[in-house]
């Protein structure tokens, strides 16, 4: 059986209809990349994945239990302890430092969280940026946070939306070396939506959205 089954998803806003009946099956440990131009539809589609957003039709089932069948409240949990999430805008807290960050969800989670953020500050090599704040980081420095804080509460699904968008080579080579660790090390599942083809070469599936083929990497 699948980790995901995305089953006949479709989403409208007012008369523009984003996603049409899209389906697909991710397996436990792929990197799945989702791809097609902006305004296709893939950050909607992450969204309904991660059970912040509703589809007008279809469905979402994550081993074997259907999301949207889910209480709001149990969804969010469910979201807590089974997925990470890297924003395209990486959201980082401006008013908390770069530990406190990487902290709150394990803070939301009730965990003890001083010696895994050691570990996770380490894991992304920013120790040094521990105090820091995330408007005196660089592009690369913020995403390996957002990356630390979305992995916190140890996952077994990561979704990322645009996450080398705005980086340089190096950066990109950088974190696309980081999602391809955290996948083997960890057995991660990592759903990426970008139209980036600097990070094809990591992918095990690529979905193009706007054809709705999946193809092996």
């Amino acid at each position: 059986m699948s980790q995901i089954e995305v089953k006949n998803v479709s989403k409208s806003y007012g008369k523009k209809k984003v996603l049409d009946s899209v389906s697909f099956n991710v397996d436990k440990g792929e990197i799945l990349l989702i791809e097609g131009r902006s305004g296709i539809g893939k950050t909607t589609l992450l969204n309904i994945m991660a059970g912040i957003d509703h589809p007008d039709e279809g469905t979402v089932i994550i081993e074997g239990e259907d999301i949207f069948k889910m209480s709001e409240d149990k969804r969010a949990k469910f979201r807590l302890e089974k997925i990470g999430i890297i924003f395209q805008q990486m959201n980082l807290i401006e008013d908390l430092n770069v530990m406190e960050n990487i902290a709150l969800p394990l803070k939301l989670a009730g965990k003890k969280w001083k010696e895994r953020v050691d570990e996770l500050l380490k894991y992304m090599k920013i120790e040094n940026l521990k105090y820091e704040m995330p408007t005196s980081l660089s592009g690369g420095e913020m995403q390996r946070c957002a990356i630390a804080r979305a992995i916190a509460n140890e996952p077994e699904i990561l979704i990322a939306d645009e996450p080398t968008s705005n980086l340089d080579d190096e950066n990109t080579k950088n974190i696309s070396e980081l999602f391809t660790r955290i996948n083997k090390e960890m057995g991660t599942t990592i759903i990426i939506a970008t139209h980036d083809p600097r990070i094809n070469h990591i992918a095990s599936e690529i979905i193009n959205l706007a054809r709705e083929e999946k193809n092996e990497g």
